[in-house]
């Protein structure tokens, strides 16, 4: 849906700033959203996403995908 996408070309833009560190859980997460959508996430996974990763899309001023329980 366009609410994946988005967030998806978000992620992807925060991969190319080189804003995760490749060592950090984040980093896998951001790569699994990319390739499979946020649904594909586990809970866990999902936490690690309102912790670390929603706080830098909004930092830069990016979609951080509120609409995917819908």
């Amino acid at each position: 849906n366009d609410i994946d996408t988005q967030l998806q070309k978000s992620i992807q833009t925060l991969l190319q700033k080189n804003q995760l560190e490749p060592s950090s859980p984040a980093f896998g997460i951001a790569h699994q959203v990319v390739r499979q959508g946020f649904r594909s996430l586990s809970w866990k996974q999902r936490f690690v996403y309102l912790e670390q990763m929603e706080p830098l899309l909004r930092r830069h001023g990016l979609c951080v995908g509120r609409e995917w329980d819908r």
